[in-house]
């Protein structure tokens, strides 16, 4: 039986976080985004090749967060009645050099005319005022709108359908870094990743406006039970986020072995804070989830946090990796795992997770 008064969580909180029940304005358009997580393609599905992860999958505008600083100075004027939107991309391979890349995003709208307003305004600007570009035609749907850009070897389409907008980018760096120039090399990609996003939204419902602020910011006690972000790394709170099992392999480092412990454990919903839970199918999956987790030959034991027995933790020797520990625990149906590069710093926060978990019921 562990004493969770007895646990050293450092300036880590022991309870579940409050969650509004009434999200702000910003809050629900947030939710709205990381809703599409759900619904846009992961690049592998486009092609099985995009196993690598460029820059993970994300939900904009994150509340606080100014677009005009994330994208450009008039993306505000170009993306008037945006609600919110979803990104993911990735690539064939580590080196970039001998890889080729894909980007899709989906922006949802207030109206159906926002959205084809967007579209126009989005190709208008293009790649930037300094950018040489031609117009290119989409084999599959007339109405894209499109542009090849030789210099990157890429390229970029826009195309409204209903209240979304859909860019997707697709580029070669291998034949850039080889200098030859192969238009047919991107375009069939862009085409099938617009393809397969507008089905896949043909087939998603927006929450209506007037109820987005009545959708339940944490029906399933989610938010409540992953480690709040702070801000450790200065800037904007960032708020949790949580999707279901397919929406959190965007961005997924090993994307395949990712996807077969979720499908084995039953894992059907995960958040993202300064720690990440899984709700697996039950108490025995959630074990075998963080024992499987542990079978890595980078990951080398180290000794867990006192009074918490059942944390696995470990120092990563894989190059490139973001944090240097990792500690992981389970209790009842959920795995909670958490990331740092200091080691102190870890076994003070699986102990704050543990006695969330716990006090979450």
């Amino acid at each position: 039986m562990v004493d969770l008064a007895a646990l050293d969580v450092g300036p880590y909180p022991r309870d579940p976080q409050e969650i509004t029940t009434t999200p702000s304005w910003a809050l629900a358009r947030y939710l709205e985004g990381m809703r599409l997580s759900s619904v846009l393609p992961l690049p592998v599905d486009i092609d099985s090749r995009f196993v690598v992860p460029y820059v993970g999958g994300w939900a904009f505008p994150f509340p606080e967060e100014k677009l005009t600083e994330t994208f450009w100075d008039t993306f505000d004027e170009e993306t008037k009645g945006l609600v919110a939107g979803y990104t993911t991309s990735a690539r064939w391979h580590q080196d970039f050099s001998i890889s080729q890349g894909l980007y899709i995003q989906a922006m949802v709208f207030e109206s159906v005319a926002a959205a084809q307003a967007a579209a126009v305004a989005l190709h208008r600007r293009g790649f930037g005022p300094n950018a040489i570009s031609e117009p290119v035609r989409s084999a599959r749907h007339p109405d894209a709108l499109m542009l090849w850009r030789a210099d990157q070897q890429r390229v970029t389409g826009w195309m409204a359908t209903g209240r979304f907008v859909i860019k997707v980018s697709s580029w070669s760096d291998e034949n850039v870094e080889l200098e030859i120039s192969d238009q047919a090399a991107v375009l069939p990609l862009a085409d099938k990743a617009l393809t397969v996003t507008a089905e896949r939204l043909a087939a998603h419902t927006p929450t209506p406006l007037d109820r987005l602020q009545s959708v339940p910011v944490d029906p399933d006690g989610m938010f409540a039970r992953v480690l709040p972000i702070g801000r450790e790394n200065g800037g904007v709170r960032r708020f949790p986020s949580v999707r279901d099992a397919y929406g959190f392999l965007h961005g997924t480092i090993d994307l395949v072995d990712t996807r077969r412990m979720n499908d084995e454990a039953g894992v059907d919903r995960v958040a993202d804070g300064k720690s990440t839970v899984y709700r697996t199918r039950d108490a025995t999956s959630a074990r075998w989830f963080l024992t499987e987790a542990g079978h890595d030959k980078f990951l080398r034991p180290i000794e867990g946090p006192v009074g918490l027995p059942t944390a696995d933790c470990y120092e990563t020797l894989r190059p490139r990796s973001g944090s240097r520990y990792f500690c992981g625990v389970s209790h009842d149906r959920y795995v909670a795992v958490v990331a740092s590069n200091q080691q102190s710093d870890v076994l003070q926060a699986i102990s704050s997770q543990y006695a969330i978990l716990v006090s979450a019921g």
